[in-house]
């Protein structure tokens, strides 16, 4: 080949964008070629796809970019009854100081804007984001940002007392001081497509220039909700697999749970990641294709800044490659050595307890949860030798509602390490109080038939008074199971593999700690 021809095979190059990174295909070359060729390699089973230019028209979204002398912040304005004035007045607050920061927000002003002050009471909560019109006159007008919950007298818009949220660069909250500027505010544009332009596409899909291939999903997770950020990062472990898809949502429901605690509410537009704290589908995980009310039964936990595309084309069944930011802290379990290398590449201190040896295993770590660990910048792990740690075999596939019981119980439908305090204990059997309300509804499944053997657990059923009780059995029985009770009284969940030494001579109180495993 002349280098005429190679030049001229240069010049056909078509421009792609692979998960916002400019690459080069060539002409008639495919989706599977261009993979092979530049190195991206798709798991089995995960979902590509493909959004072909048609217009290049940019629309404005309800997302504002905002530059300061510290860095660059993304707004989310969710009062739509105000947008029109804010559209209008937003560039009046560009060179706008700092004019007070305090342990409950940081505040821009003042400005003149057109919005009309209202007495209304205002809660900030942190991230949260209102106009302050300063002796109820707009031409003292403040932009005010929550640092914690508090109460106060911004004489708001009327209508909107919050107007809405940081979603991106909310650590610079806690930097910015007297002296720091509003350098620059702009709307942060999407460029409109053709929906029908956006496929799900093959390996035999065919390349043209301009296309955008999504090949993974970005989800920045949300502060405010550490619990069920712990949650997410346990159920999306392997991806966002969609088992649901309406025309707002699709939903991930392979991780339920019985109950979450409800943290970070607030309006659920295109992209926002939730999780269902309470209900049949508590523990599923949603994302929004289009926007849905406040729901006390759903809790922020994030927002999709790359790759909502791929939630666009998936269908039942479908898999979903998901990158959550940050990286998730996975300490529980490991050796105080390993989570010591893991502390410092992330610049966290790392404070030893309990047994502090490199070899310990983490079975508690304090703060609990990976977003307040980054927050505090430190982190105590308490350790134990791994002899004293039960390991444990749950039977999901005969008990799948006490299993799912034992597992809240116990900590380990969030954790890797779960825990249970002894209630009591006897040569034949140690008992572990349970949760008395969601006791109540443990209804029978996989009673005992015959033996119940040593190191068998079980669950006191919604038979018997004591429902939800925990218990594992020390020596075999022909008539009471792991709690004590008869038969018709006790769920078998599984079984100690390993570690039965831990459980002898326990007193009131003492706490067992325990890990799934097989043999």
């Amino acid at each position: 080949m002349n280098r005429a021809s190679i030049e001229k095979g240069r010049d056909d190059d078509l421009k792609v964008v692979v998960d916002g990174t400019e690459m080069e295909a060539r002409e008639n070359e495919s989706l599977g070629e261009f993979f092979d060729r530049v190195g991206i390699k798709i798991k089995d089973g995960y979902i590509v796809s493909v959004k072909r230019k048609i217009d290049v028209e940019s629309i404005s979204t309800n997302l504002y970019e905002v530059q300061t002398s510290r860095g660059k912040m993304i707004l989310r304005w969710e009062c739509d009854e105000e947008l029109k004035r804010w559209k209008q007045a937003y560039k009046s607050f560009e060179g706008c100081s700092v004019r007070w920061a305090t342990i409950d927000a940081v505040v821009f002003g003042p400005t003149k804007t057109d919005f009309v002050p209202s007495k209304e009471d205002v809660e900030l909560r942190r991230y949260e984001i209102t106009v302050s019109l300063s002796g109820f006159s707009n031409e003292n007008s403040h932009l005010v940002f929550g640092k914690r919950t508090h109460s106060a007298l911004y004489f708001p818009p009327k209508g909107c007392s919050v107007l809405g949220r940081v979603v991106y660069g909310r650590h610079l909250l806690d930097t910015l001081k007297t002296g720091d500027k509003i350098l620059n505010i702009v709307p942060v544009l999407e460029r409109k497509f053709d929906p029908r332009s956006l496929v799900r596409a093959g390996r035999d899909h065919k390349l043209s220039e301009g296309d955008r291939i999504f090949t993974k999903m970005e989800i920045v997770l949300d502060p405010q909700s550490p619990v069920c950020v712990e949650h997410v990062y346990n159920a999306l472990t392997e991806g966002f697999t969609a088992t649901r898809k309406t025309s707002r949502f699709i939903a991930h429901d392979k991780t339920k749970l019985i109950s979450i605690k409800s943290e970070g509410l607030g309006v659920r537009d295109r992209g926002v990641v939730s999780v269902r704290s309470s209900g049949n589908n508590a523990g599923s995980v949603y994302i929004y294709l289009k926007k849905a009310g406040i729901s006390k039964n759903h809790t922020i936990v994030g927002y999709v800044v790359k790759g909502v595309e791929l939630a666009d084309v998936a269908g039942g069944g479908d898999l979903i490659e998901v990158v959550l930011n940050p990286d998730r802290l996975d300490l529980l379990g490991r050796s105080q050595g390993e989570v010591a290398k893991v502390l410092e590449r992330h610049g966290i201190k790392h404070i030893r307890e309990g047994y502090a040896g490199d070899e310990g295993i983490v079975v508690e770590h304090y703060p609990a949860t990976t977003l307040e660990i980054y927050r505090e910048g430190q982190v105590r792990c308490v350790g134990l030798p791994e002899d004293q740690i039960l390991k444990v075999q749950l039977d999901e596939m005969s008990a799948p509602n006490s299993v799912r019981y034992f597992r809240r119980v116990t900590g380990l439908d969030l954790r890797r390490v779960g825990r249970l305090d002894v209630f009591f204990s006897t040569k034949e059997v140690v008992l572990f109080k349970g949760d008395e309300s969601l006791g109540r509804s443990v209804m029978p499944e996989n009673t005992p038939k015959g033996m119940v053997r040593s190191g068998e657990i079980g669950v006191t059923n919604s038979v018997k008074k004591f429902a939800g009780m925990v218990g594992i059995r020390l020596a075999e029985s022909e008539k009471f199971g792991p709690t004590a009770e008869s038969f018709d009284g006790t769920n078998l969940v599984g079984r100690v593999l390993e570690n039965m030494g831990v459980l002898r001579g326990l007193r009131e109180g003492k706490r067992v700690y325990m890990m799934e495993g097989v043999r």
